[in-house]
């Protein structure tokens, strides 16, 4: 001791030098420092989520979770996997070692889904994005007055989402509340005997019409030109003048057969704040790994590019 001492003495500038070195370095490694306000040590930790309404939950345990579960089945570095069936959903929890990444442990389940035969009603299973410590940023969507909940959702779902979901660490964006429009067909029973339809053949008919085609070009002198026929619907009009058939010469539209009206998807959920008891609200979500302030940082920088912006 009294040698390290002594040779520290010797060689003061030689320590002051050190010193200021290592307080440079604690200084520039702190400030690069991840700060999380609550750590997540769980191990990576894979959720396997499906949706297939109008199935109970037995349904959804013997063709959707079992199969699912035996699909997991020897993955490596899996210490356990858990499910639960609810009806109309499915979710499978597939639980990893600390010796893989979380990265590497959604791949591994990424691939044994694509061995994965098909599941009743086309439904398909993703991976959910959220975390225990992912939501990091709410906020509620406003707008000028006359706007509806309606119009509030389909900026959410078409312009904020996309936008967010761009910022390097975000994974996802949840949306709660506000009503999602659709464009209703009732269709009437007796008049579509009466042209001797059938509601496949309606449901064919605007499935065909709903659609651009290319036609290759035309080569006008030096210049080609592109052809397109643009039949993709844009309007409840259109909806009304899809053609379904030619009868007596005359062709025989969806109007005549069907009422076209403006409804909504059922909701599941609903979102309040104070004494406004019906908003959209959007949850932003972080991808586990990320750092938590960068992160937020330019989630904020987002948000004040969005009130600035006329959309």
């Amino acid at each position: 001791m009294q040698g390290v001492v002594g040779a520290a003495l010797r060689q003061r500038v030689l320590v002051v030098i050190l010193s200021l070195a290592l307080m440079a370095g604690g200084l520039f490694a702190y400030k690069k420092l991840n700060i999380e306000a609550y750590p997540d040590p769980v191990p990576p930790l894979v959720d396997i989520v499906t949706q297939n309404f109008g199935q109970s939950s037995e349904e959804i345990e013997r063709y959707i979770t079992i199969p699912i579960e035996v699909q997991m089945a020897g993955l490596p570095y899996v210490t356990s996997v858990r499910s639960i069936s609810l009806t109309g959903l499915s979710d499978v929890k597939v639980q990893f070692t600390y010796d893989i990444s979380d990265r590497e442990a959604s791949q591994l389940v990424t691939n044994r889904l694509n061995q994965l035969g098909p599941l009743p009603n086309g439904a398909q299973p993703f991976l959910s994005p959220t975390s225990p410590i992912g939501e990091i940023f709410r906020y509620r969507v406003t707008g000028p007055p006359g706007f509806s909940v309606t119009d509030l959702k389909t900026i959410q779902d078409w312009i904020l989402e996309r936008r967010f979901k761009a910022i390097p660490g975000v994974i996802d964006v949840t949306t709660w509340g506000g009503k999602s429009k659709t464009y209703d067909i009732t269709v009437d029973l007796d008049r579509l005997l009466a042209y001797g339809l059938t509601l496949k053949q309606v449901l064919d008919a605007l499935n065909g019409a709903n659609v651009n085609v290319g036609a290759n070009t035309v080569n006008i002198g030096p210049q080609s030109a592109v052809i397109r026929s643009i039949g993709q619907i844009r309007s409840m009009d259109d909806i009304r003048h899809t053609m379904l058939m030619v009868r007596d010469g005359a062709p025989v539209l969806v109007s005549d057969v069907a009422t076209i009206t403006v409804g909504f998807e059922p909701r599941l959920g609903i979102a309040g704040h104070d004494a406004d008891d019906d908003i959209v609200e959007g949850i932003v979500l972080m991808r586990r790994g990320a750092e938590t302030l960068p992160t937020l940082r330019a989630v904020k920088e987002q948000v004040e590019k969005i009130n600035r912006s006329d959309l």
